[in-house]
């Protein structure tokens, strides 16, 4: 029987929708990964790029309201996930993207996209086994965009099942959260451990 203090079992345990804290954690990943969304998108297409200062400001004009250490963390997260290039010949430091990839920027960058391409297709014979429950709606989306070639849903009374060999890497874990409370990962217990980390970790910078 599922544990319902659990804050990784899927919205719908015990057959009624989770309320208070156990939405937070979801609400508050969705809150930062729409504020590096949107600093993605105030990164330059080339050198020398802007600085962690200036973005401050360019996310205020945009809704966010962050301290210049938060930006500075955010691009080195970022920095692991997509194809960002720091310019270290001058002090403060200019981030920009990398050539290959400002065009796409400039036209209608689908995030979802890039992290179900070849970012989340392990090589082959690596990769890891995750299996999670996902919601209806997420499930249709996975339908017309598989996250690999071996990927299996299996319908359940609530939302589906999915197993699929994925590589294990940033992108992964940036997918996962972004899907909030569509998508419960089950195993790798590792992987699991790891995002209910990072989802209590973000619920508590909000507990005052």
């Amino acid at each position: 029987m599922a544990n319902c203090h659990d804050p990784l079992e899927p919205p719908s345990c015990c057959g009624k929708p989770r309320q208070g804290r156990y939405l937070l954690p979801f609400a508050t990943t969705r809150a930062t990964l729409s504020r590096q969304w949107a600093l993605l998108r105030q990164l330059p297409s080339r050198s020398p790029g802007i600085t962690s200062a200036e973005l401050v400001w360019r996310l205020r004009d945009v809704g966010f309201n962050v301290s210049k250490r938060t930006v500075e963390r955010d691009l080195n997260e970022l920095s692991l996930i997509f194809p960002l290039d720091r310019n270290d010949k001058s002090i403060p430091f200019g981030w920009h993207w990398t050539a290959n990839v400002a065009g796409e920027l400039r036209g209608n960058f689908d995030l979802q996209g890039y992290l179900r391409g070849d970012s989340l297709q392990p090589v082959q014979g690596e990769g890891i086994e995750m299996q999670a429950w996902v919601s209806d709606p997420l499930a249709r989306q996975l339908r017309e965009a598989p996250l690999s070639v071996d990927m299996q849903l299996t319908a359940l009374d609530q939302g589906h099942r999915l197993r699929a060999t994925v590589e294990d890497g940033g992108p992964l874990r940036w997918w996962v959260l972004s899907q909030g409370e569509s998508l419960v990962v089950e195993e790798p217990q590792a992987l699991r451990e790891e995002i209910a980390r990072t989802l209590s970790n973000a619920a508590a910078q909000y507990v005052n």
